[in-house]
């Protein structure tokens, strides 16, 4: 029993650890997928799970910091983001092949690039691309080879920008595969480059192909069609650029992406007061000028050095926040302990009540069988009495063949040798035998009809209910019919009461009352 309640003490404990890793990874999934939709709440549930973590889940810890950096880069909260690209750097230092530190060397280079540090940005992006390499990831591969691309064209480097995104068209090309969704950013990209060479006809060809094979995400192709309007508008192509950027108006509500909204806020300026809207130009010069003021990066650099030199108290901060947290954590689990010991208690004492009841379901059971071998029992020596009955019956059937004869046997000497009067009685005797055959004759009439209109009026009856309709005519007690049946007064009661039920008696009414009237 000892060893019993240990093990489902350890199955018990195993289950809850198990739910706690899975919850924990589901909050981490969560959190990610609100990186860009929702950075705030990616924030705050990121921060609650980091003080659910030990230092030896490490893989979980990278993903929260990453998760953290996402956030506030989408924030434009550099500094901060910054703060979490690098701790998550940090405790992946011996661990260069993992998806998650990819995808922290990537954002690391993303907040350079942001800031308008290309130089910083390449070194992220180009671990984030060897990594790719290393895991055979060609997806991430195409996409890092992009962001260095990106990274060129910041610097001015704009035919090594191109290089960067021909080599991953190539990529895909070698696959096999269309890739729509990458084709559609390489694209894009492309026709940015050629904007810069101010070859209008390849910019224009290669932002089309870009929004044909778009997946239909409102922020880049808000970006594509504030280029292809630039474009457009560059080439006097005035009716087409207006169609552009009212679709541009509506994909402008379905993002919240920064640059994309740049882009097009920039275009639309321009377009308006080509076209003498001051009043529309004046309107998205001010909205370009407040997300600008959001997003501008003048400066920068020199503050982030500053910040990062008094990052050592904010993680002192944390760390204790942390501490603090995984206290508290403990008594929980402490807690959780003690709710499962007394469950596995409740356990114990449910399965001691339960033994006893099947215990005694059990003795019941004996009982139950002891009972039906008594009624076999009592079966068989019914069967008997009714076989001695059957031979005594037959012993009388006999008998009364036997007096029979002998009757005839009389009747005739009578008739041959006695006198007028001992023939006379002779006769009368004989007349009394006759009428008690024919009055037998007339009653076994009578009960073969009974019966027959009691099977037509309740055809349900048994036999055995049968017979106990003709024993209540014939006015046989419940005490009668026990003695002649050889079976408990309480068993006539209960059949009686059962008969009740078949001919549906009202009550107050007398049974044998009803059965007469049948």
């Amino acid at each position: 029993m000892k060893q019993q309640t240990l093990n489902i003490l350890l199955l018990v404990l195993l289950s809850f650890q198990l739910t706690y890793a899975n919850s924990i990874n589901d909050a981490i999934r969560k959190a990610t997928q609100k990186q860009e939709s929702s950075p705030d709440s990616c924030i705050d549930l990121s921060q609650k799970i980091l003080t659910q973590l030990t230092d030896e889940q490490v893989k979980e810890k990278a993903q929260v910091y990453w998760n953290l950096a996402q956030g506030y880069l989408y924030k434009h909260q550099y500094h901060t983001a910054l703060f979490y690209g690098l701790k998550g750097e940090e405790l992946l230092k011996n661990d260069n092949e993992s998806f998650i530190y990819q995808d922290i060397m990537a954002t690391l280079g993303w907040v350079y690039y942001d800031i308008g540090n290309p130089a910083q940005a390449i070194p992220y992006h180009r671990k984030a691309l060897e990594a790719a390499q290393r895991r055979n990831d060609f997806e991430s591969e195409i996409r890092y080879t992009n962001a260095l691309g990106l990274d060129a064209s910041a610097a001015k480097l704009f035919d090594k920008g191109l290089n960067y995104f021909m080599k991953a068209k190539f990529l895909i090309e070698q696959s096999g595969k269309p890739h729509l969704r990458l084709q559609s950013m390489l694209d894009n990209n492309i026709g940015m480059i050629y904007i810069e060479y101010e070859n209008w006809d390849k910019a224009e060809a290669s932002l089309r192909n870009s929004i044909k094979n778009s997946t239909g995400k409102a922020t880049s192709l808000l970006e594509s069609y504030a280029l292809l309007a630039q474009v457009t508008l560059n080439k006097k192509q005035l009716e087409e650029t207006k169609k552009l950027l009212d679709l541009c108006e509506e994909l402008s509500h379905k993002t919240t992406y920064s640059f994309s909204l740049l882009e097009y806020y920039k275009v639309r300026i321009d377009y308006e007061e080509l076209i003498g809207h001051y009043k529309e130009a004046y309107l998205f010069q001010k909205k370009y000028l407040t997300l600008h003021n959001k997003v501008d990066n003048e400066g920068v650099q020199e503050v982030m050095n500053y910040l990062l030199n008094v990052q050592e108290q904010k993680l002192a901060q944390d760390q204790l926040l942390i501490e603090q947290a995984k206290t508290i954590e403990g008594k929980r689990y402490q807690l959780a302990v003690v709710g499962v010991l007394l469950m596995i208690l409740i356990v114990g004492i449910f399965y001691y009540v339960f033994r006893s009841r099947a215990e005694r379901e059990v003795l019941k059971q004996e009982l139950l069988q002891k009972e039906l071998a008594a009624k076999q029992k009592e079966k068989e020596e019914l069967n008997n009495e009714l076989a001695f009955k059957n031979e005594k019956l037959e012993t009388l059937a006999l008998n009364l063949n036997q007096r029979n004869e002998l009757i005839d046997a009389l009747s005739e000497q009578i008739k041959e040798n006695s006198s007028k009067e001992v023939r006379e009685g002779w006769n009368n005797f004989m007349n009394v035998i006759q009428q008690s055959h024919k009055t037998h004759e007339i009653s076994d009439k009578v009960v073969q009809s009974f019966r027959y209109r009691l099977q037509e009026k309740f055809p349900s009856l048994t036999e055995k209910d049968q017979q106990l309709v003709m024993d209540i005519r014939n006015n046989l007690s419940s005490k009668e019919i026990a003695d002649k049946y050889h079976v408990a007064v309480k068993s006539v009661e209960m059949s009686r009461y059962r008969l009740r039920k078949k001919l549906n008696i009202e009550k107050g009414t007398h049974l044998k009352d009803f059965i007469m009237e049948i």
